[in-house]
Parts: structure tokens; C-alpha cells; sequence
């Protein structure tokens, strides 16, 4: 049975792709009051810092070994050379927003000023960008790549907006590099050997029974997964898709994902009815298919009929204990025999 679900599988999800997103990204923090650097610059592919700096450290980070290319070593001084350029401006616009903030009165004695700039490319081939900003936690503005605009989040954001709008040069540098270099960066950093890395799913069913309905949720945890990219699917006994929603992918903190999707069983089609969790991920040629059988209303039978012998024989050890302490001799006999034959 379980092969044929397989192959079945095989041939509804054959259309569906696992192949790696690549995200470019950079995030520069300006703060104060929080004890923290004023300046922080990090740029990662895909969850991966390939490069950080603060202005705490007094020199930069070193060129890995593994950027050993002409075009990577350029890259690599091009970074540098830019982390005080981005620094610069930054706290320039990190001014203006505190400043236009103070004069509406919602300015406070800790501030903190964030961008974050990202080009993606997916299996397909589309390729995206976007780059935003944000004032103490909350959307401040965003840049329009293709209109060469700022668009403000906030009515304190129009002045920023008008300002840097202004400045017609910095405007085409950052259009340039999102549409371009942005792009150059990620096919030389996507070698990075901690992004090549894959590592394969572990799946786990978890049960829960809900009382008042008898029905069961079935859920099926995937987690210790790299890429991020991946694909979970619930099938019924038909074989076809149980729709139950999106599940977000969270990161588990050592790098690897994790994520889980839950159907719910009708009381009447525990055991009697198989689900299918099937997991779709590029470190896996295949897929990874587990099946749920609504096994566990027998484990509860089984644990059931233990439990009742557990007791019994509990029962009958103390009351031989208790009838040894009340009689003698025969007494003790007799009372012993008496139990027994129950």
C-alpha cells in the first residue's frame, strides 16, 4: 500500500519544484540609546552572513578563502570600500528621520534606523528587488527600483523622501546596483560552501484527540531542513491534496528549518482512514513519504488493557498484604487461597 502512495505521489507532484530561491541581501542598523554599535552592516545569501561589520571593530572582515576568483577578490574590496560610504549615509538619513519625528513629538531617548535591501532569483528565472526602511521597528519608506522613487510609510517620511529624491546620483547608484550588481554579487557568493550545504528533513507525526468531537489532529513536524526551500503536503486515503491552510517556515536557530502542517480526522475515520504526509525537498531525490493509519486509537486500546492488569495485580498484592497482617496460620492460608481463586 505504501508503494503505491508513492508512486502516486510521484505522479500528482511531479510539477511541483524544490529548486533553491537565492536571496541577496544587506541590513544596516543605525541606533542609540540601546547600548549597542551606532552602525551595523550585514550582508547574507540565503540566511548565511557572508559579511559583517560594526562600529565597534576597528578593521573589517577578511576575504574567505573560498573567494579566490579575479571577479570575488574585486567584489570582496568593492564591499569594503563601501561599508564607510553606507555608513556615512546612512547616519545622515538616520538624522533626518530623528529630526522630522522631533518636531511631531514622537520622538523618545532610544531610536533605531533600519534598511534592508534584497534581489532574489528564483527556479524560474524571475529576478526582484526591493529595498526599505524602517524607523524604530515601524515602516518608515521604501524605494521604487523601477521608478526611481522613494514612497513614504509615515507623514514624517515625506521631507526624507524629497531630500533623497534630490539627489539624482545616489538615486541611479542605488538603481544600478539593484538591477545589476546586486545580481553579479549573488553568482559569486551562491559558492560559498555553508550555502551548498543540504541537509535532509527529519519528519515526525504528532497526534492530539480532541474530546468532545473524538476527531484527531494529525500533525506532521518537519524540521533540520536546509535550503529553506521545501514542500509539505497532506493526502487523504484518495490520494488527493487535504488542503489546511500555509504554514510558515521557521528557522530553528542553527541554521536549519523547521515547519509542520496538521490535518484534522473525523472521528469516524480514525482507522479507517490512511493519511499521507509527503515532504518535497532538494536534499532528498525523491520525496519522503510517512503515513498515519490512525494507529493510535489501538495503542490506546493496548495501553488500555496493560493499565487494567497493572491494577489487578495491584489489587491482589495488597490484599495478600493485608490479609497476612489480620490473620495467622490457617487464617493466612485460607484467606490466601480465597484470592487466588479469584
Amino acid at each position: 500500500m505504501v508503494h503505491a502512495v508513492v508512486l502516486v505521489l510521484v505522479l500528482l507532484l511531479k510539477h511541483v519544484r524544490t529548486d533553491i530561491r537565492y536571496d541577496n541581501c544587506a541590513y544596516w542598523t543605525f541606533s542609540k540609546g540601546f547600548g549597542l554599535p551606532e552602525f551595523t552592516e550585514r550582508l547574507a545569501l540565503n540566511d548565511v552572513t557572508v559579511y559583517y561589520h560594526d562600529s565597534s571593530l576597528k578593521s573589517k572582515m577578511p576575504r574567505p578563502d573560498w573567494i579566490n576568483t579575479t571577479a570575488g577578490k574585486d567584489m570582496w574590496r568593492i564591499i569594503h570600500d563601501w561599508t564607510e560610504n553606507n555608513r556615512y549615509g546612512g547616519t545622515l538619513q538616520f538624522h533626518t528621520a530623528t529630526q522630522q519625528f522631533n518636531l511631531t513629538g514622537l520622538l523618545t531617548d532610544q531610536n533605531i534606523y533600519q534598511a534592508s535591501g534584497c534581489c532574489s532569483v528564483y527556479p524560474n528565472g524571475t529576478y526582484t528587488a526591493f529595498l526599505t526602511y524602517a524607523f524604530n521597528e515601524k515602516d518608515f519608506a521604501s524605494f521604487d527600483i523601477n521608478t526611481k522613487t522613494f514612497v513614504p510609510a509615515v507623514p514624517q517620511a515625506v521631507f526624507y523622501k524629497n531630500l533623497r529624491e534630490r539627489d539624482s546620483l545616489r538615486v541611479d547608484m542605488a538603481v544600478k546596483y539593484y538591477k545589476k550588481t546586486c545580481l553579479e554579487r549573488l553568482k559569486i557568493l551562491q559558492q560559498d560552501p555553508r550555502v551548498l550545504i543540504r541537509k535532509v528533513p527529519e519528519v515526525q507525526i504528532l497526534e492530539q484527540q480532541k474530546k468532545k468531537s473524538g476527531s484527531v489532529t494529525v500533525t506532521c513536524h518537519v524540521t533540520g531542513f536546509y535550503p529553506r526551500e521545501v514542500q509539505v503536503f497532506w493526502l487523504g486515503s484518495d490520494l488527493q491534496p487535504v488542503d489546511e491552510g500555509v504554514t510558515e517556515i521557521l528557522p530553528n536557530g542553527d541554521g536549519t528549518y523547521q515547519t509542520r502542517k496538521s490535518v484534522i480526522v473525523p472521528e469516524e475515520d480514525v482507522g479507517k482512514q490512511n493519511y499521507s504526509c509527503v515532504v518535497l525537498h532538494i536534499s532528498v531525490p525523491n520525496n519522503i513519504t510517512t503515513v498515519w493509519a490512525g494507529e493510535r486509537a489501538g495503542g490506546v486500546a493496548v495501553w488500555g488493557s496493560v493499565c487494567i492488569c497493572i491494577l489487578l495485580a495491584a489489587a491482589v498484592g495488597f490484599g495478600v498484604w493485608w490479609c497476612r497482617r489480620r490473620t495467622r496460620g490457617k487464617h493466612l492460608n485460607l484467606c490466601t487461597t480465597q484470592i487466588n481463586h479469584k
